[in-house]
């Protein structure tokens, strides 16, 4: 065992005492023999860090190394990574939320392929998005890439820019690639867009993709990634848009200016298109004068320019069809 690559799964946990049994269920029935496993729970209300500590001894029995943590306060999912990061000893390192889960053989399949590819940094897998409701291992639900993604490094930088393809949860990331560009951003809301935009900047990481499912990446209506429409949706994704475009105005330097300012317009249009379908009136609203505001910059060509005012018209059309 001790020739295996070390994986360290990393594993942030907040205020998920009702999926913790899940998680770390589908940890204990992982294939691969040399695994650590580090917890933190952030400084959860409910019932979290007791869950936690019921696992240890089984997670003690079957792991090379354990460790759990607990914050004295709430410190944010990217500082509780980092914690972890700063101390783990793996080759290989899993981060995967506390309320996702993984088939028995994600963790070999993913260590195997990484063996098998030394020159690939990041090994993206395919996935299930379920739903809250669902219990391991009875999973179902629509995979997370339909189609394989492009992870090649013409114009990579310029998609992920744009749509941020890479799919976090369902990443293994060489312990190499932290080493050489850091930790992630803790001044950020969105740490996996702001990393990925770093470590693809001067084209010098390789991103592969292995489509087999082997994450299940659990959608829940609190998650800032939830499309659920309720009372707390349009201050989740305002908070991911306004970071999302701080990150980008960021890297801004290594985009061209024309691509960076379409990139720019279209995720504000999309976001304007979302609010518009879900009813988020106050949110479309500042989105409707940020994008006013940037047609009036002129910051596009114009030919470019009339396509995308033909998008925002019929959005507000459809805003008062809706109606």
């Amino acid at each position: 065992m001790n020739k295996l690559p070390l994986v360290s799964i990393i594993i942030p946990c907040y205020n998920h005492e009702n999926f913790l049994d899940d998680c770390l269920s589908s940890i204990l029935e992982q294939t691969y023999p040399n695994i650590e496993v580090l917890i933190c729970d952030d400084c959860s209300p409910d019932n979290s860090y007791r869950k936690i500590l019921t696992y240890k001894e089984k997670l003690e029995n079957r792991f090379k190394n354990i460790v759990i943590l607990k914050n004295e306060t709430n410190c944010g999912v990217t500082r509780n990574i980092n914690r972890m990061l700063e101390i783990a000893k793996g080759e290989f390192v899993k981060t995967i939320a506390s309320d996702d889960c993984m088939p028995p053989d994600a963790i070999l399949e993913m260590v195997n392929f990484l063996l098998e590819n030394p020159d690939v940094d990041v090994v993206v897998s395919n996935g299930l998005k379920v739903s809250e409701e669902q219990r391991y291992p009875n999973f179902s639900g629509d995979v997370i890439y339909p189609t394989s993604p492009d992870f090649s490094s013409d114009g990579f930088f310029e998609r992920v820019a744009y749509c941020n393809e890479i799919s976090a949860p369902a990443a293994m990331v060489r312990m190499s690639v932290y080493e050489k560009f850091g930790f992630y951003d803790q001044n950020v809301k969105v740490e996996d867009f702001e990393f990925w935009l770093r470590i693809l900047k001067q084209n010098e990481t390789k991103f592969a993709f292995l489509n087999k499912n082997l994450i299940y990446y659990r959608i829940n209506q609190n998650s800032m990634s939830s499309m659920t429409a309720n009372a707390n949706l349009a201050k989740r994704r305002k908070l991911i848009h306004t970071s999302e475009i701080e990150i980008l105005k960021k890297y801004s330097d290594f985009l061209k200016e024309n691509t960076y300012f379409e990139i720019v317009l279209k995720r504000t249009l999309a976001e304007h298109g979302f609010a518009v379908v879900n009813r988020l009136l106050e949110y479309e609203k500042e989105l409707r004068k940020e994008i006013n505001c940037f047609f009036a910059s002129n910051k596009i060509p114009p030919k470019t320019a009339v396509k995308y005012r033909t998008i925002f018209a019929k959005q507000i059309i459809r805003k008062f069809i809706r109606k």
